[in-house]
């Protein structure tokens, strides 16, 4: 099910075929291998003959190799921009895919074949005479291909992260709040609170959906949470913002608590029924000033943007 959505969400888009949606596309095709040596497996007459071979560990580097690594680099070159504010190289990145795809399946498709051919796992060598030596040629060679394709990744990585071109807020042209902030974003995140409206904020403009609706996303007015730590509250049926909730600062207590905590099983275990009594007093304290109710938390009203604070203008 999820690849036939994966499927039908690029069909009724418009994919571009940056270096991202490369990495993702090569994700789909190792998961439906990966997966589908998987159910292979499932079936008893194949199991009896493929149970300890290298089928197994070939379908394992697919699952647990190939559908984590290629998501986690394109997500590397999606949000590079947004974490360092530098882009990385379009050109680099399709050849270092290019190379990584093809020795990851040079590498790992032959283990398939030589569990086919009764090679079983958990072996550091075999007899000449076996039928696997040129097998293992293959999966050697392709081993040393995608290690060159990680390699191309990190130097990129290195580059771009020094001299890569600056990326502006949006070098995607994302539909997602994430995107409406420059890159690197400020500490705070969002200067105000957006009002979103939509799935799609950044896209409502030219999505044919968001003529039929009156209203739309406003992202540069709403509420400023500009007195210490703070979170908005809403009514519970509307959802309608209602009360600025003061939270509370960053603080030892709960590491502190943690820590006189394990002191109060570490005495138990001891038997040191000392330390257990004074841990447990320490935790009582710890809990009585992390809990103890301050001034500076009452909640205030929200009022509006123009005026010392901020609200929905």
């Amino acid at each position: 099910m999820a690849t036939f959505a994966w499927i039908a969400t690029i069909y009724t888009g418009r994919p571009v075929f940056k270096v991202p949606f490369l990495y993702f596309a090569g994700f789909v095709l190792l998961f439906v291998i990966g997966g589908v040596s998987g159910v292979m497996t499932a079936a008893v007459p194949l199991d009896w003959q493929l149970t300890d071979t290298y089928f197994v560990v070939a379908h394992l580097h697919y699952v647990l190799l190939g559908i984590n690594v290629f998501p986690v680099i394109g997500g590397i070159y999606y949000w590079f921009p947004k974490f360092t504010g530098r882009m990385m190289s379009e050109r680099l990145g399709k050849i270092g895919f290019a190379v990584t795809f093809i020795g990851f399946n040079v590498a790992f498709f032959p283990m398939h074949i030589a569990g086919l051919l009764g090679m079983p796992r958990r072996i550091y060598t075999y007899a000449p005479d076996m039928g696997w030596t040129t097998v293992n040629q293959i999966t050697s060679l392709g081993s040393f291909v995608f290690a060159l394709g990680v390699l191309i990744f990190l130097i990129d990585v290195a580059w771009s992260y020094r001299r890569g071109p600056i990326a502006g807020k949006n070098p995607w042209d994302a539909p997602t709040l994430e995107w409406s902030v420059a890159s690197p974003p400020p500490p705070y995140n969002f200067a105000t609170l957006p009002f979103v409206a939509s799935r799609h904020p950044l896209w409502e403009d030219r999505l044919p959906e968001a003529s039929k609706t009156r209203l739309r996303s406003v992202l540069d007015e709403g509420y400023i949470l500009d007195h210490g730590r703070e979170a908005l509250g809403t009514t519970a049926l509307d959802a309608e913002p209602d009360i600025i909730l003061k939270m509370p600062e960053d603080s030892y207590a709960p590491f502190l608590l943690g820590l006189f905590s394990a002191l109060v099983f570490a005495g138990m275990a001891l038997q040191a029924w000392w330390l257990t009594g004074a841990a447990g007093i320490a935790c009582a304290v710890v809990l009585i000033v992390w809990l103890w109710p301050e001034r500076k938390l009452v909640q205030r009203e929200p009022y509006p943007v123009h005026d010392e604070g901020g609200a929905l203008g």
